[in-house]
């Protein structure tokens, strides 16, 4: 196919690609796209397909003729000139620009990032001490104290919070008529301060009563109340037949035993939460570990990278939130737009520093794994492929784990695994430096895999718009 094709480095890692149609190559596919409309479409004064080329121009213009191959030609040429100037794209190429008078395409091309590492051997890193924090212990025996917590019968007078089962009898009298108002036999009353009952006066009147006594009392409503009995005075009868408080159970060795089997004393209990905040710190501060000696690697580094190595990090992000929201039952991120009131882009921004944060450490992470030449043996992966899907009581993988067990050990299962070793050997290299230990030694192995390139045709994509600029 005749075209020429110049390139033109951009920052961050893209190359220009222009390609150019030769004015032959052009007239050949305007003739077969004139040729397939006219056999499609009646032209009149002329049998289907027999209409000569400058009727068939003339009936539905040049650049409709275009948007017959601009598409398919593009993806042709594209695919012909990367391989035909050796060009090994990183990720998907993008349309920049088409122009008809010539036919050129001109695509942007990103290209694997450089990575140029600083002196991560002699790098050292502070790690940052681990301390537990006391006044979370004590929330935490608070937590347990409200989880035991309930409702107890209390031999005190009753105070506000308190719950009182009560017979309660009120009426109203007037001259010869009464009016019973209530007659409740064991009613559960809650004494609030807040939200006190009707009529005004009630809660108070049972402040203070024991579980056994009884008490009469007159309360009445004001005149401007809403009730229907208001302005009217009522006599009360009240016999109170227990009294609850919501009570914690003391800090004490039964209450940690209540707990747990394995505590004897309240002094077992703090020191088991202790050790268990300790080890949740510890995780989190070899986490925190990590991404400051990557973080510090990345800093003393070279990288230079196209925007696509962000992008893509940023679409992992979302897929992966997408995903954990499905498994809750919702919408997947259209939930969570709909919910932060957000615009697609808008979210991707709002991940963006994170973003460039993890994609800067996985770079920097693959270049120390392809200079140290560390491997993958296959003894590791099929431990890391046991570790994922579980084994018996042998060590074996149970049989009804075998499918995902095969799917992992081949394909892009087993790159995944590979991948997963890899960084972890790597990640314990770099702490060792940072700490100024001696590194591990690793046995040969599988080397990394290189990310799969994108078939030559699948990079012609980014030109499946042209169609519409053609038609413009």
């Amino acid at each position: 196919m005749a075209f020429t094709v110049t390139t033109e480095p951009r920052e961050h890692r893209q190359l220009a690609v222009t390609i150019e149609v030769s004015k032959d190559q052009v007239d050949k596919e305007l003739r077969k796209a004139a040729a397939k409309v006219a056999s499609q479409y009646r032209i009149p004064g002329f049998r289907k397909g027999k209409a000569p080329y400058h009727i068939v121009v003339q009936q539905f213009g040049l650049n409709n003729l275009y948007a017959e191959f601009i598409d398919e030609l593009g993806q042709k040429l594209f695919s012909e000139a990367i391989a035909q100037e050796k060009i090994e794209p990183y990720a998907q190429s993008s349309l920049e620009d088409i122009q008809l008078e010539p036919l050129t395409y001109k695509l942007i091309v990103p290209l694997e990032p450089e990575v140029k590492l600083g002196d991560y051997r002699s790098l050292r890193v502070e790690e940052d001490v681990v301390e537990v924090d006391e006044a979370e212990v004590e929330q935490r025996l608070a937590n347990y104290q409200d989880e035991y917590a309930g409702w107890r019968e209390v031999e005190r007078p009753s105070q506000y919070g308190d719950l009182i089962s009560a017979n309660v009898r009120s009426v109203i009298v007037e001259g010869d008529d009464e009016t019973v108002v209530l007659d409740e036999e064991d009613w559960d009353i809650t004494l609030d301060e807040e939200n006190p009952m009707e009529p005004a006066g009630f809660d108070r009147e049972l402040l203070g009563m024991r579980a056994g006594e009884e008490k009469r009392f007159v309360l009445g409503w004001p005149a401007d109340s809403q009730s229907i009995y208001a302005g009217k005075e009522a006599q009360f009868y009240v016999k109170v037949n227990s009294v609850q408080g919501y009570e914690k159970p003391a800090l004490d060795d039964a209450f940690a035993q209540l707990v747990g089997p394995d505590y004897n004393t309240i002094d077992d209990l703090r020191e088991s939460i202790r050790a268990s905040l300790r080890a949740n710190e510890q995780s989190r501060a070899r986490n925190r570990y990590v991404d400051k000696v990557l973080d510090a690697l990345v800093e003393i580094s070279e990288l230079e990278y196209p925007p696509a190595v962000i992008e893509d990090q940023i679409d992992a992000m979302m897929q992966d939130m997408d995903q954990r929201l499905r498994q809750v039952g919702l919408d997947g991120m259209n939930a969570l737009l709909r919910q932060t009131r957000q615009t697609e882009e808008q979210y991707r921004e709002q991940l963006r520093p994170e973003a460039t944060k993890i994609a800067l450490r996985n770079l920097v992470l693959s270049e120390v794994i392809k200079q140290e030449g560390i491997q993958a043996s296959d003894d590791e992966i099929e431990a890391r492929i046991k570790q994922i899907v579980g084994v018996d009581e042998t060590g074996e993988i149970n049989e009804s784990a075998q499918e995902l067990a095969a799917v992992l050990r081949s394909g892009g299962g087993r790159a995944m695994i590979i991948s997963q070793v890899l960084t972890e050997k790597a990640v314990a290299l770099l702490q060792a430096l940072a700490r100024g230990e001696e590194p591990p030694v690793f046995t040969a192995g599988v080397s990394a895999e290189t990310p799969a390139t994108t078939e030559v045709e699948g990079e012609a994509q980014p030109v499946t718009d042209a169609q519409n600029q053609a038609q413009d």
